[in-house]
């Protein structure tokens, strides 16, 4: 029974381990990580953490965050119709809104530099060292970004020795290429830096045959800078500017099927909108690539920072020997444009859509979306950390944090209703002010208690100017005008906590429960939705809170050429945070801010890795997880639903589904993550071979919180394989690799309807689609490191 657990298990510590060398001892890697703000050792903090190592993922390829996820069983990701909406899940729970004003569930990190936006996290993540994914609610350490979980990335590190460059060159089968260059080491005794350049472009899956070009793509440059000046003997600064732009094509959705038929886009009157002309030459099928859009779809992205963090050690016979105090500085900026092909079409549908007359317009204008989001993020954080020897280790910290979001939207044309045109500018602001404390105290031989608080107080502020709108439901095509609304300054409170129990059988297996609480503030409406003055009445919409349970074991086994954990674990999340249609007292309709009463995910998670030889490693990662909706008697009806019979509150006469027990979207019942790596013995040939394997696989998906079932995806299983050549020296390393080797296609969201067409007699004609994920179909890579 223990060797079918340690052949099962996620990946918190295994993932992050290598294989020793010749003539080490035969046994894994201490993996050490952060959560509690301090360095400490995997196997001694009680809580669930996945660790992904620099050599890990080096060796799949891990690029952006969507191959983080690919590797971690408890992470999911929500794809919506724009990149800039994209969410990501913890232990199936996430935010399933496209509103910004709602902040995302899991908090992501790099180097102590918070992202405001979760779409922040979409982009180039080359120089990262070591990925800790954090799972439950962290807003005791991390704030109220993460009421669900934190992602806590690492980026590499200084050269300890003189000056060295490290240069990796990728291509694939597809035309992805990466190109990266580091130069790192000491220029003096007291000063070392760290220069890392990336450039990246995946041109895309899709093929549009309109403009003879590739969608739903990636890619970006990127520039991260570390100075680390040594002042004396207690005090160190490190100062870490960074730039990064990055153009994302995707979130497009290809047709797979169609009824048969002929039939015309929005209405049957519209007959130069036919199904055989706007799909001409694309053949529907399972697995079709070809697109015809006349605007691109996408997000671009320019984020800048600087961080700058000052360490100070206090000497010895001070009444704080062995502490230290640290200040950490940010600035982060970010620019971000999103845009679409809102009719998904080549043809301008604007030209024969009705105007206020019930003519066609003939307004030569493409169906688009433009929108642009200004955010920046301010903080300045004071941490006092003990000394690490002790009964006793506690740290105490100041947070002050400033967050501020600009929006801009237009969509549509003015003149024809059928657009939904809206035009409008909108702004969210919150200061953050908090003390928090984190300690663990062996009161007694084997037993530690460990316990955290947090006490938060936030201010937001709030404007939302209408500039003009025209609902495609407005009676009378009404246009709404202008409008201004400035929310008056809201503060509130806020208290997080944790606390754990940790038991230790011996100095390397432990068992844990613990328990925490977590808590994401209020909510404003930064859609169109709020052009309908109605929706004020509503804000702010009531901040998110949530409680987990927690219990434990990790083992470091076999004189450490194993290890073991496991954790079961249920969190219930209170007023979780989305949206819902309201029609209101006079009549008209819209979207607003809802809260759903309760949540819960709970499941099992385990992780392992196994050192069998010196030459054949082991490892494996699993989560079983259960997110579902334990109170939603509202719930949306959807297309095909026959048990719309509850009395929707929001909107007198008409009627809604009860959701309660519904499953989470993108939150898989069972995830799993395995693979293997087998090194040569050293002199069977002239240089240090390797091969690895890596098998991952999921169960299908609920598509949307509707519980839609056509929107739901099936499961899949992806295999890649891969080998690498390196020289003794490590100076020169060449990997090759097959991703997806059984060309298994797959969808990473937008399934279900892709367009309606009017037939002039009798029911519409209906077609599906789907959006591929990036290994969806199989491609080769090759890659050379070098270093000089």
């Amino acid at each position: 029974m223990a060797a079918a657990l340690l052949l099962m298990g996620t990946a918190a510590s295994g993932q992050a381990q290598q294989a020793p060398a010749a003539g080490e001892p035969l046994k894994l890697e201490t993996v050490v990580v952060s959560a509690n703000r301090r360095i400490e050792k995997l196997e001694d903090v009680p809580q669930s953490i996945t660790v992904l190592g620099e050599e890990y993922m080096q060796r799949n390829n891990v690029r952006e965050f969507n191959d983080i996820v690919n590797l971690t069983p408890a992470l999911s990701i929500s794809v919506g119709t724009q990149v800039g909406t994209n969410s990501i899940n913890m232990r199936g729970i996430g935010t399933t809104s496209n509103n910004l004003g709602i902040e995302g569930d899991i908090a992501v990190i790099i180097d102590d530099l918070p992202y405001a936006q979760p779409q922040q996290a979409f982009k180039d993540q080359a120089d990262v060292a070591r990925v800790e994914v954090l799972k439950g609610p962290q807003s005791t350490m991390f704030g109220k970004s993460a009421i669900a979980g934190a992602v806590v990335m690492t980026t590499k590190p200084i050269g300890a020795g003189p000056m060295k460059t490290n240069v990796s060159l990728f291509r694939s089968s597809d035309d992805e290429y990466r190109a990266t260059a580091a130069l790192s080491g000491r220029l003096s005794d007291d000063v070392a830096m760290r220069l890392f350049a990336s450039k990246t472009n995946f041109p895309g899956l899709l093929n549009n045959l309109t403009t003879g070009r590739k969608q739903n793509g990636s890619g970006g440059k990127s520039f991260v800078t570390k100075f680390l000046w040594k002042v004396n003997s207690d005090v160190d600064v490190m100062v870490t500017p960074q730039y990064d732009h990055s153009l994302s094509t995707g979130n497009t959705a290809a047709i797979t099927s169609i009824d048969p038929g002929v039939g015309y886009l929005y209405n049957k009157a519209y007959t130069a909108l036919s199904n055989t002309e706007v799909l001409r030459g694309i053949t529907p099928s399972p697995t079709n690539r070809d697109i015809r859009n006349d605007s691109p779809s996408g997000l671009e992205s320019t984020n800048r920072g600087v961080g700058v963090r000052v360490n100070y050690q206090f000497p010895e016979r001070t009444p704080l020997a062995g502490h230290a105090l640290t200040s950490i500085s940010s600035v982060v900026k970010n620019l971000s444009n999103d845009f679409r092909d809102n009719d998904n079409i080549d043809l301008v549908s604007t030209f024969y859509q009705l105007n206020h007359a019930g003519k066609p317009s003939g307004i030569n204008a493409k169906a688009e979306i433009n929108g642009t989001s200004d955010s920046k993020t301010s903080t300045q954080e004071f941490r006092l950390t003990s000394p690490d020897e002790g009964q006793l280790r506690y740290l105490v910290g100041l947070w002050f944090a400033r967050n501020s979001l600009f929006r801009t939207y237009y969509r549509g044309n003015p003149f024809v209703k059928e657009t939904n045109f809206t035009n409008y500018e909108t702004s969210s602001s919150n200061l953050n002010r908090a003390l928090y404390a984190n300690g663990s105290w062996e009161f007694a031989s084997r037993n530690t208690l460990t316990a955290g608080v947090r006490l938060n107080r936030e201010s937001n502020n709030y404007m939302f100017h209408t500039i003009d709108s025209l609902s495609s439901s407005a009676p009378n095509n009404i246009h709404t005008g202008e409008n201004m609304y400035v929310a008056p300054q809201h503060d509130e409170n806020g208290i997080t906590g944790k606390l754990a129990y940790t038991y230790h059988f011996t100095p390397d297996v432990m068992a844990y429960g613990s328990a925490a609480t977590g808590r994401k503030g209020v909510a404003y409406d930064m859609t169109s939705g709020a052009n309908n003055v109605n929706v004020f009445k509503r804000l702010p919409l009531a901040a998110e809170t949530a409680d987990s349970f927690e219990l434990g074991f990790k083992a470091n086994l076999w004189n450490n050429r194993a290890t073991f954990n496991a954790a079961a674990f249920r969190t219930r999340f209170h007023d979780y945070q989305t949206s819902a249609t309201e029609r209101f007292s006079d009549g008209s309709q819209a979207s607003v801010l809802y809260s759903i009463p309760a949540l819960q995910t709970k499941g099992f998670e385990a992780d392992t890795t196994v050192l069998l030889t010196r030459e054949l490693q082991l490892n494996a990662s699993l989560a079983f997880t259960r997110a579902t909706i334990l109170n939603w008697t509202q719930g949306p009806c959807y297309s095909g639903a026959t048990d719309c019979t509850v009395p929707n509150a929001l909107v007198p006469g008409a009627f809604l589904r009860d959701a309660s027990g519904g499953g989470m979207p993108n939150a898989p019942k069972w995830k799993l993550s395995t693979g293997a790596e087998y090194r040569l013995p050293q002199g069977m040939l002239p240089f240090r071979t390797a091969f690895n394997v890596q098998w991952r696989t999921q169960s299908r998906v609920q598509g949307a919180i509707s519980q839609d079932p056509s929107l739901n995806r099936p499961g899949y299983g992806i295999v890649d394989l891969g080998a690498s050549m390196s020289d003794d020296k490590g100076k020169y390393k060449l990997s090759v690799g097959v991703k997806n080797v059984a060309d298994h296609h797959y969808a990473s969201g937008n399934v279900g309807s892709f367009l309606n067409f009017k037939k002039t007699s009798g029911p519409d004609i209906k077609s599906l689609g789907w959006q591929p994920a990036r290994d969806a179909f199989r491609y080769f890579t090759v890659r050379l490191d070098a270093a000089f």
